[in-house]
């Protein structure tokens, strides 16, 4: 028996492959929040439930209205109850996507925008710096850019991450070939889907396009270095980045930091995003935020 849910919502970036005429893909991951699906050329799209939020790659899923009960997804929802697994394979048919016995309906689905006004938020980057002090206020609930990010990274801070944060700030100054050095010394580096490393250089590109005074080349630079060195959904999402395009969390904290209100918890749910991913991805941001401040 199918199970009929709808798209609330698309990242544009998402919405561009799934318009294509012959979608095809397979399920990469499956977890509580989201299923990963990769396509035949490793472009990633990812359903995800309403707590994982709008990001350049996700569909939102909501309930139809003819499905009960409520809006609420359980956890295990995803691959317990609808028994999504990798390798199912995935396709659009006309207006839906379909998944094992999953129907996901698109056509009422809004396309959201994942990439922020960075004209605006460079604007007010002297503002923005100021504030980011303010983005360790969480650290009294027990987690914090600075808790957090310094326990996530605490397995990196080896003498290959030391060395690769000189070649990084080497790149960040304009030398092309540290930068691709700083890369090979990072992607990839640690455990799971998206490592530690790729979550770091995945903050400093979101940081580069808000501080660096070529956020586009350098940026091209250094996805180019790294994605062919990670994993297909890391890869993804350092693409992302590498475009300028970041998360509804992530976009609530730029505004907050822009308009002085709210920050510490836009930090916290950007903390909030994986085990460590949030952490780690808010410590590249503060790293690559540093040459604004000084």
């Amino acid at each position: 028996m199918r199970m009929l849910l709808v798209a609330r919502s698309i990242g544009r970036p998402a919405h561009l492959l799934l318009q294509r005429r012959a979608f095809a893909a397979h399920v990469l991951a499956v977890f509580e929040r989201a299923c990963g699906l990769l396509t035949p050329d490793g472009e990633v799209v990812a359903l995800v439930t309403p707590a994982a939020g709008d990001g350049p790659l996700n569909v939102v899923l909501e309930r139809s209205a003819v499905v009960r009960p409520g809006p609420s997804f359980p956890s295990g929802f995803l691959d317990e109850a609808l028994g999504l697994a990798p390798g199912l394979p995935a396709a659009v048919d006309g207006s839906h996507l379909r998944v094992g016995r999953l129907q996901v309906g698109l056509g009422t689905a809004v396309v959201w925008e994942p990439r922020p006004n960075w004209e605006a938020l460079r604007s007010c980057r002297e503002a923005i710096s100021g504030r980011l002090p303010l983005t360790r206020t969480p650290l009294g609930a027990g987690r914090g850019p600075a808790k957090g990010a310094g326990a996530a990274l605490a397995s990196i801070l080896a003498s290959a991450f030391r060395d690769a944060l000189g070649s990084l700030r080497a790149g960040w100054a304009g030398d092309a070939e540290r930068l691709r050095e700083a890369a090979a010394g990072l992607s990839g580096l640690g455990g799971g889907l998206t490592p530690s490393g790729d979550d770091f250089l995945a903050g400093v590109m979101i940081g580069a396009w808000l501080a660096h005074p070529s956020p586009d080349a350098f940026c091209r630079v250094l996805v180019e270095a790294a994605a062919p060195r990670t994993t297909v959904l890391s890869a993804a999402f350092l693409r992302a980045a590498a475009r300028g395009e970041c998360s509804a969390a992530w976009q609530r904290l730029l505004a907050a930091l822009a308009e002085g209100e709210g920050v510490a918890e836009a930090a916290q749910s950007v903390l909030a995003q994986g085990a460590s991913s949030g952490a780690d991805t808010l410590a590249g941001f503060l790293w690559a935020a540093a040459p604004v401040t000084g």
